[in-house]
């Protein structure tokens, strides 16, 4: 079933709230700070980069401390083993491991005398059979222009996990309600043609790619948990809430990580929307 996630903190305008306030000052504690971990491993040429950062205060707006000097090694079942070389501070990158869909794997995070280890997989996921444009005019619910359509076949047997991310001029559309995941629980080994992956047009000369990500089932919840608290906002936001990680301190007393390391594998197509 394909599900789009949109924001729901534009159907209530804080603005009708604006009257006489009060400024209350809270003093929160500041929170111990946590490992951040974001990369992944896919199933297309590396090098592959994992970034490793600290957690701050809720309310800080400031750029997440890097965490340097650390050493990250990635192993996977076939016995292929490499250590991951600072490129940047606080990112790590391989230089001959290659991920290949099936196989299984183990990233170890030592630092600041502690040890963390993250598993994931790469999954399988079908080719890209059409990748289209189609004008609307004069549509409810549309804006008029170009919009792009997804077209192909969904691999029999059901438990696969997909990722739609659409690129326009090669920056990645990456506003929250345009993360689009979907499961097959509803359309195993079914077609699925002409399904809209965005609800925002595109302009004459753009060029378009969609990349389709398989995911481990893990990761699919990951993604909806961590759009969920992007999105509680508003009047009836609930108090923040701890998203799943796959990392995880070997020592079970040990401080907390947060973050994915996750693998996946993916498949492409490009448009170059054209006028009518």
């Amino acid at each position: 079933m394909l599900a789009r996630f949109f924001s729901f903190a534009s159907l209530l305008a804080i603005g009708l709230l604006s009257g006489c306030t009060d400024v209350v000052d809270v003093d929160l504690p500041d929170p111990e700070p946590q490992l951040a971990v974001e990369g992944n491993i896919t199933d297309q040429p590396g090098p592959y980069t994992i970034r490793l950062t600290k957690t701050g205060p809720y309310f800080a707006d400031q750029t997440p401390p890097a965490v340097r000097g650390a050493e990250l090694v990635l192993t996977d079942n076939e016995g292929a083993t490499e250590t991951l070389r600072e490129i940047e501070p606080g990112q790590y990158q391989t230089s001959q491991l290659r991920g290949k869909i099936g196989n299984r794997y183990v990233l170890t995070i030592r630092t600041e005398g502690q040890e963390y280890r993250a598993n994931t997989e790469i999954k399988r996921v079908p080719e890209i059979d059409r990748f289209e444009q189609q004008y609307k005019r004069n549509e409810t619910g549309w804006s008029d222009g170009y919009y792009v359509l997804y077209n192909g076949p969904e691999l029999p047997g059901v438990g696969d996990y997909y990722r739609f991310k659409l690129y326009q001029n090669d920056t990645l559309r990456n506003d929250p309600d345009e993360l689009v995941v979907t499961s097959d629980e509803l359309v195993d080994g079914k077609y699925i043609g002409d399904v809209e992956l965005t609800d925002r047009p595109f302009r004459v000369g753009d060029r378009v790619r969609v990349e389709l990500l398989s995911l481990p089932r893990d990761y699919f919840f990951f993604l909806n948990e961590m759009f969920t608290q992007i999105n509680n906002v508003g009047l009836f936001a609930t108090p923040p809430a701890n998203v799943r990680t796959n990392v995880l301190n070997t020592n079970p007393n040990g401080p907390k990580a947060v973050g994915y390391f996750a693998g996946t594998a993916l498949r492409s197509a490009s448009i170059v929307i054209q006028p009518e």
